[in-house]
């Protein structure tokens, strides 16, 4: 029982007393409350900022105007007739504003502040404004948008919508959205936002027509896409269009010039002099003399070494030569990936394929028809397929029989016809002239198609896509 005695006992002693001690007030005792008018232009600022962490070293800016409609009260008091607003753009990318919110669950909660005098005992009450602050981040406005100048917030007779439209919107958003729309929207929303845009009416076109003036003012940018338009040159005729896809196609480039189908393709130009000189020729010659049988890995090569050898044609039988590197280059390319290319083969494995031949005319051959990391493209494998088809053509006289050429490269004839025509030939069945020399008869000759190089060139022209009639 003693025990219980002392922690009740203590209990007592921590517990708070149930009345509180009157705190003395200072000289006088008795406090006198009286409220001030509203009559001062300005008047205290209580604003909160629910599910904001507003920095208290950024300042605010007050202004101040008539409402547009009085709040449900009652009198007609200074501030119930003047609304304020709090506005900052002192942080980088967002802006502050703080205004009185209507429809709040405290919105007609009044809030006064007051200050009281420990001499004299008097508080002097005013009635304070419940204003609410607000974040957004602050749109980027691109050239030739007008930017919200400070100054244009302070006018007295701007309306609250006005200044809550020029603090906070921007004409950029909407912008952006619909150059989204037209990039990547579907037929449907293009043609809406189309249609938007024919007919929309300018914001300053009253004033515009007041001032006499039919036609808007072109902001810097339009007047920067005018002045380039100006200064351009006409369209391009169909010729210079065809010009340029000429230049740009996988194929070595024709003599423009030419009057003779041998100067169209020069030697000099579809091998190289420097790869003449390294050509070596002295084993296919002593071969032939010695009237024994050369074999090589292309059909195209074995039954042309024979003739030009007997002929005495230095020139050509290194460029027959050169011909059989580059059908032995091509037959070393692996198959295509799954992306389409074909990457060449090491150093060591190609050198290995290609034993006969030396390192730097390998090494020529791979950086003349590949690209970056030894990847052969498709325009890649276009320019060699014609640069074997120029120089096919031209060591067999500027007409030649496509047979040995597509056994050699494994291809379709309808593939190589294309190459043909890509280079400027005319491809089309063989002559009676062309049958002789060729040894063939009737019954061969529909089997057989002749390329010839002639003047003046066919190249496949450009497709033109008409417009469908509506």
């Amino acid at each position: 029982m003693s025990q219980k005695k002392r922690r009740h006992a203590s209990h007592e002693e921590t517990e708070r007393p149930s009345k509180k001690t009157a705190v003395r007030q200072g000289p006088s005792e008795v406090v006198k409350v009286s409220m001030l008018p509203e009559e001062d232009e300005w008047a205290p600022i209580v604003a909160s900022t629910p599910g904001l962490s507003f920095i208290p070293d950024i300042p605010l800016e007050a202004y101040k105007k008539r409402r547009d409609h009085e709040p449900p009260s009652i009198g007609k008091t200074y501030t119930r007739t003047s609304e304020h607003l709090l506005h900052t753009s002192s942080h980088p990318k967002i802006d502050y504003i703080a205004q009185e919110e209507e429809g709040r669950s405290d919105s007609l909660l009044s809030h006064y502040l007051g200050v009281f005098d420990p001499g004299s005992g008097q508080l002097q009450l005013v009635r304070a404004r419940k204003l609410v602050l607000r974040s957004k981040v602050r749109p980027v406005v691109s050239i030739g948008e007008r930017a919200v100048k400070p100054e244009d917030v302070r006018k007295p007779h701007l309306q609250p919508n006005l200044v809550t439209s020029l603090i906070l919107t921007t004409p950029q958003g909407l912008s952006a959205r619909n150059t989204l729309g037209l990039t990547f929207g579907t037929k449907k929303s293009q043609r809406a936002i189309e249609a938007l845009t024919k007919n929309a009416i300018s914001p300053s076109k009253p004033s515009r027509l007041a001032a006499g003036q039919t036609q808007p003012a072109l902001d810097p940018i339009a007047s920067a896409v005018i002045s380039s338009m100006a200064a351009t040159t006409s369209i391009p005729s169909r010729e210079e269009l065809q010009a340029a896809v000429d230049e740009s196609k996988p194929r070595p480039n024709p003599n423009p010039g030419a009057e003779n189908p041998a100067d169209v393709y020069p030697i000099e130009k579809l091998v190289g002099p420097e790869v003449l000189r390294q050509m070596t020729i002295k084993e296919w010659q002593d071969a032939v003399e010695a009237g024994k049988e050369i074999l090589t890995k292309s059909r195209f090569v074995s039954h042309r070494i024979q003739n030009i050898v007997s002929g005495g044609d230095v020139r050509k039988l290194k460029t027959l030569k050169y011909l059989l590197l580059l059908l032995e280059w091509y037959g070393a390319l692996p198959s295509p990936s799954k992306i389409g290319g074909r990457k060449v083969p090491g150093p060591e494995k190609l050198h290995s394929t290609l034993s006969g031949w030396s390192s730097s005319l390998i090494d020529g051959v791979t950086h003349r028809f590949s690209g970056q990391g030894r990847m052969v493209t498709r325009w890649h494998l276009d320019n060699l397929i014609t640069h074997i088809c120029a120089l096919a053509v031209t060591i067999d006289g500027f007409t030649t029989d496509l047979y040995d050429l597509q056994q050699d490269l494994k291809m379709e004839l309808k593939d190589l016809r294309k190459y043909y025509k890509e280079i400027g030939c005319q491809v089309g069945p063989p002559t009676e002239r062309e049958m002789k020399s060729m040894g063939i008869g009737k019954a061969e000759r529909r089997a057989r198609v002749v390329a010839r190089l002639k003047m003046p060139l066919e190249f496949p022209k450009m497709r033109v896509v008409r417009a469908k009639k509506r």
